[in-house]
């Protein structure tokens, strides 16, 4: 089940709840704004389970928190 992303206020709180929500995905915001995760297979283990994406982009951190938890369902 998918957790809801909370309200923040920064992009830097919406980064540190997106890593700790996501922690086998490396979250990028760059300059533009735009926001990316990428799957860090080091951080899933030898045993775990591949998944078919391995990087994800959105234009806000609440898509890509959306975009991540289908990726990994």
């Amino acid at each position: 089940m998918m957790t809801a992303m909370p309200k923040v206020t920064d992009s830097a709180q919406a980064k540190a709840w997106l890593k700790d929500a996501h922690p086998d995905w490396s979250i990028v915001r760059s300059d533009k704004g735009r926001w990316w995760g990428f799957l860090d297979t080091d951080k899933r283990g030898k045993d775990a389970v591949p998944l078919g994406t391995t990087a994800v982009d959105a234009d806000t951190p609440q898509k890509l928190h959306e975009l991540l938890d289908a990726a990994e369902s």
